[in-house]
């Protein structure tokens, strides 16, 4: 029994140290296991089967995230993985009343020799190869070896994209940011109040850079609309002046700027509610007329002396 009991402990040892998940196997067949017990009952030899099952295998999904928005037809992938042999995609289309469409993407193998790896998997998915629809994405990622794994994202795909910056520190003029898209090269935009009336006497009209932010200011201060809300709608165009697709839409709530504080002169410019600026234009054109009429002056009296 002190034999046996020796042979299992240096088997649980084994185990141990191993690097990978081992699974122990009985065989019964005399030629795997024989079992020798002398007329004592003790056994002289004990042959063991051992059968490696090997690690799990790793996946996730590192790019898109999860609740992305991405502007443009391409979609970035990366995907980082462990203990493969194989990666399997696939990407499903969200219809808007709930349905889904699905399209097997390349399947990728990365392998070495047959062995597992571990490494990270780049590339990209246009989605005009896969239906061209702007919308709702779902990605899944599944990495085979001596098991699987899945992961999988929701993302959104939009033709271009228009956010809400800020506001200018002095006017509170809206500032908006037009998302990089490598394939808009135009932008219309206009603002219009709560009942729908539009505000600017001309849309402004915005030459886009592919592949690059745009920064765009709205001058409603020069207008002087009252303060309440208010929606710029952006509309896109492509390198053939064609519509890119539908409009984008930012609310907003406009606060116009406070007055210049008027200074207090102590005098009757102070109950005119006039500012600094205003005092100045007004001195300066009471020292034009002043100077308009000390020249008349001079000239009459010159007349009256050649008179003389």
């Amino acid at each position: 029994m002190k034999k046996q009991a020796k042979i299992l402990g240096s088997l649980s040892a084994v185990c141990a140290l191993s690097m990978g998940i081992f699974a122990v196997t009985p065989v019964m067949a005399e030629d795997s296991l024989p079992l020798n017990y002398n007329q004592a009952g003790t056994s002289a030899n004990v042959t063991v089967r051992l059968r490696v099952v090997g690690e799990v295998p790793a996946v996730q999904i590192a790019k898109p995230l999860d609740g992305e928005d991405i502007v443009g037809k391409v979609i970035p992938v990366k995907v980082d993985y462990e203990k493969s042999n194989n990666l399997q995609y696939e990407l499903i289309y969200v219809q808007e009343d709930g349905t889904k469409i699905s399209y097997d993407l390349p399947t990728k193998d990365v392998s070495d020799a047959g062995i597992v790896t571990d490494g990270t998997d780049t590339f990209e998915v246009n989605i005009d190869n896969y239906g061209g629809k702007f919308g709702t994405y779902i990605l899944k990622a599944r990495a085979n070896g001596s098991g699987s794994a899945t992961d999988s994202v929701q993302f959104t795909v939009s033709s271009f994209d228009v956010k809400l910056k800020g506001t200018e520190p002095e006017d509170n003029n809206p500032i908006i940011t037009i998302k990089k898209n490598p394939s808009i090269r135009k932008t219309i935009i206009q603002v219009f109040d709560s009942e729908g009336n539009p505000v600017l006497d001309e849309p402004i009209e915005v030459d886009v850079t592919p592949g690059e932010n745009t920064d765009v200011t709205i001058p409603l201060s020069r207008y002087g609309v009252p303060d309440g809300d208010y929606t710029i709608v952006a509309t896109a165009y492509d390198g053939n002046g064609d519509i890119y697709d539908t409009n984008r839409e930012v609310p907003f709530t406009y606060k116009a700027a406070p007055a210049p504080e008027v200074p207090d002169t102590g005098s009757i410019f102070a109950n005119l509610g006039l500012s600094r600026q205003d005092l100045i234009s007004t001195g300066l054109a009471l020292l034009f007329v002043c100077a308009f009429f000390g020249i008349l002056i001079i000239a009459k009296k010159s007349r009256n002396q050649k008179r003389r």
